[in-house]
């Protein structure tokens, strides 16, 4: 169903969402997380429990609509559809995804893929897709939970449409509007050019720490001044300096602006980005380049209100310039999307995995990280050739905290 005036506009895009858009008129940008189930789910079951999550996070119900001066969330009835696959891996079905770009003027922007041979089948999985106007990776974690949450029969409360990012951050006390782009750190290497989108699945690989390794990793980096978070850049630095025999490793790392400004965890866009550079990782120890990340990304926290309304203040004219400013703004090595520790409050998933995402940049590798049940998870997304990379950053980490890892 096209938008109709008799579905209300629910609110503008902000600025940022604005930028995203337009990128994405041009270069389709959506991402899946994978929760893999305790028990299989029927393909109806799991469409009345996306119905529930649609009443909680207004986002998962609109389209975009075009039709104006400035684009607009539109209200709609319609529900997220469901895909039922069987006989394939959930790694195949997330690639898949990448393959199918959302329908940005249709409605609503989320989809989902039932995994697996339920209802008598073992091993189902639901993965969950978002355009990514409607939410980052740390939203979708809050969907994926709440989906959870209302397939163990409880009933959650309508949420209020979430504030566009500048808005909801210019309430924030001391918050200035930027008057001056400030440049970050120099574009390492050049400024990243676009893959033309032709439906290609991607690679996706993965590799995870059991829970008692990712536990001791937590304590030893806490022990040598450095994050978790530090730990994975570094890890990831060496293994893909030795893959590539670079010198000085870019890593571009979304950052949070819930847990960094203390926010409303909604299903809606929330972060700004920054890039860690990390040189000479093939020389240097490993804790010495997390501490290293750990440094600049505490930075780039304390600057993150800052950043965000600097990035909603470009206001490109056209899908041209937000492309332009999009690849300036992503030119990196490695994108490391970590979000973060997901305190399970369901028996109903044994893993959560992702995002597992592509943004038609070429040569990109996104790694996605998530912490569930205590065991850390990496999926590696990515159409160049970078086959054992995901095992090698889960080696490296196993050796700092303990033994454990698994490809």
């Amino acid at each position: 169903m096209r938008h109709s005036p008799a579905h209300p506009i629910v609110r503008p895009l902000g600025a940022f969402e604005h930028v995203i858009d337009l990128y994405i008129s041009r270069n389709p940008v959506q991402f899946s997380l994978v929760v893999e189930l305790a028990s299989p789910v029927s393909a109806h079951r799991l469409e009345r429990a996306l119905a529930q999550l649609q009443r909680t996070h207004p986002l998962l119900a609109v389209g975009i609509d075009r039709s104006g001066d400035r684009p607009a969330f539109r209200e709609s009835t319609e529900p997220i559809g469901v895909r039922h696959v069987s006989g394939v891996d959930w790694r195949e079905a997330a690639a898949q995804e990448q393959t199918r770009p959302v329908d940005a003027d249709g409605s609503p922007l989320a989809r989902a893929t039932l995994v697996g041979d339920a209802p008598d089948g073992r091993g189902s999985a639901v993965v969950l897709t978002f355009s990514h106007q409607i939410t980052d990776g740390r939203g979708a974690l809050r969907a994926a939970h709440d989906l959870l949450a209302i397939l163990d029969a409880r009933t959650l409360p309508a949420r209020p449409v979430p504030l566009d990012q500048e808005s909801l951050l210019e309430r924030l006390p001391g918050t200035e509007r930027p008057t001056d782009h400030t440049p970050g750190p120099p574009a390492e290497p050049a400024v990243a050019t676009v893959r033309p989108f032709d439906a290609a699945a991607p690679s996706i690989e993965t590799a995870e720490l059991d829970p008692a390794t990712t536990a001791h990793l937590r304590s030893t980096a806490r022990a040598n001044g450095s994050t978790v978070q530090g730990a994975i850049c570094a890890a990831a630095a060496q293994a893909l300096s030795a893959l590539t025999g670079a010198e000085s490793i870019r890593v571009n790392v979304p950052v949070d602006l819930r847990s960094a400004l203390d926010l409303e965890d909604d299903v809606v866009n929330r972060f700004t980005a920054t890039a860690v550079v990390l040189r000479a990782p093939a020389q240097s120890t490993l804790w010495s380049l997390a501490k290293d990340a750990t440094a600049q990304l505490r930075a780039a926290r304390a600057g993150a209100r800052q950043a965000a309304l600097m990035l909603g203040s470009l206001e490109p004219a056209d899908a041209s310039q937000a492309e332009a400013a999009m690849l300036a703004a992503t030119a990196a090595d490695l994108e490391i999307t970590n979000l973060g520790t997901s305190e399970p409050d369901s028996s109903s998933a044994v893993a959560i995995w992702g995002p597992t995402m592509t943004t038609q940049v070429r040569d990109e590798r996104i790694l996605g990280v998530v912490t569930h049940a205590g065991s850390l998870r990496l999926v590696l997304t990515t159409h160049g050739d970078t086959r054992g990379l995901p095992a090698d950053v889960a080696g490296r980490l196993a050796r700092l905290g303990g033994s454990g890892a698994e490809g």
